[in-house]
This record gives structure tokens, C-alpha cells and sequence, in this order.
């Protein structure tokens, strides 16, 4: 990697820790060269716009976070494997509240502009193409819907719902 495309990444990586502190109104052009550690000037050579700089941060952050989730899926041989597999979602997005801050983010931002929207629904067809190995592209939706809610459940809602109830749902999405 260049030394110009490891400051762009930690511009990237701070444009995010600043998003999940403060929220996307919060992001300013000072605030991610402090949370960089470069200068306020670096900010606008690497990005045109705080916009541009926004955009690109969270298409690096759903890039990153669907390799990561798509991993959990591609050893799934049965709809067991796919239950456990989405159950092992829901708990890392549950125990990771800087990233499910920054997934909630982008899925605001996705109700705002079309640009984002793209961003969620690529990410939204990637984790169904993991599914529909083992099932049909419908079944796939309606398993990636629960398997949201349930994250979703456990993050704002009711926290003490356990893992097999949580499997129970899974479960009946795949019928």
C-alpha cells in the first residue's frame, strides 16, 4: 500500500469513528484530521467533497463488514449451518456497537439518498447470495429480514431474547 493510500484508508477509518461518535451530521473536515492524526489540508487533497469523503468512507465500511459476515455463511452446508451462521451475525453486530451504530447510520443515510441506498442494497444481495446456495432467492430475503430484526431486537429492544428463540425464528424464515 502507498503512503497515499494508507492516509486515504485512515481517512476512511477516521471518517467512521467520527460518523459512529457523533452521527453523519457530525462529520466535519477537523474532526476527521484530528481522528487521522494528518493534517486538515490532507482531508481535501484525498477527497473532493466531505460528501465524496463520506460516500467512499461507508462503501469501505460495507465492503469490509459483508466479507466479514460472508464469511460466517460460506461454510454452511445445511439450514442448520445457516441458522447458526446468522445467529453468529446477530451476537457480533450485538457486541459490536460502534459498527452496528455505523450499519444504522449508513441505513439512514440510505433513506436519504439513492447513493447509499446502492450501498445497502449491494450489501443486502451479497448476504442473500450467500444463502441461496442452499435455498431460494425468496426464502434468502425473508431469512436476511429476521435475521436484521433480530439484531435489530437485541440492540434496542428486548436483549434478554435468547438463542433459541432467536433460532426458532430462523428457523421458521427457512420454511
Amino acid at each position: 500500500m502507498s503512503r497515499s493510500e494508507g492516509t486515504r484508508t485512515a481517512l476512511l477509518e477516521a471518517v467512521l469513528k467520527v460518523a459512529a461518535a457523533h452521527g453523519v451530521r457530525g462529520v466535519t473536515h477537523r474532526r476527521v484530521a484530528s481522528a487521522a492524526g494528518i493534517s486538515l489540508g490532507s482531508t481535501s487533497y484525498h477527497f473532493a467533497s466531505l460528501d465524496d469523503m463520506l460516500l467512499e468512507a461507508f462503501r469501505y465500511f460495507a465492503e469490509r463488514e459483508s466479507g466479514k459476515y460472508s464469511r460466517l455463511f460460506e461454510s454452511a452446508e445445511s439450514m442448520e449451518d445457516l441458522i447458526e451462521a446468522a445467529l453468529a451475525v446477530v451476537r457480533v453486530q450485538h457486541s459490536d456497537v460502534t459498527g452496528a451504530t455505523l450499519l444504522y447510520e449508513l441505513y439512514a443515510q440510505g433513506v436519504r439518498d439513492p447513493r447509499y441506498r446502492s450501498i445497502v442494497q449491494q450489501w443486502s444481495r451479497s448476504a442473500t447470495a450467500q444463502v441461496e446456495r442452499l435455498c431460494a432467492h425468496e426464502v434468502a430475503v425473508r431469512f436476511e429480514v429476521i435475521w436484521e430484526g433480530l439484531t435489530f431486537q437485541r440492540l434496542l429492544g428486548d436483549s434478554s431474547l435468547s438463542d433459541r428463540q432467536a433460532r426458532d425464528f430462523l428457523r421458521t424464515a427457512l420454511n
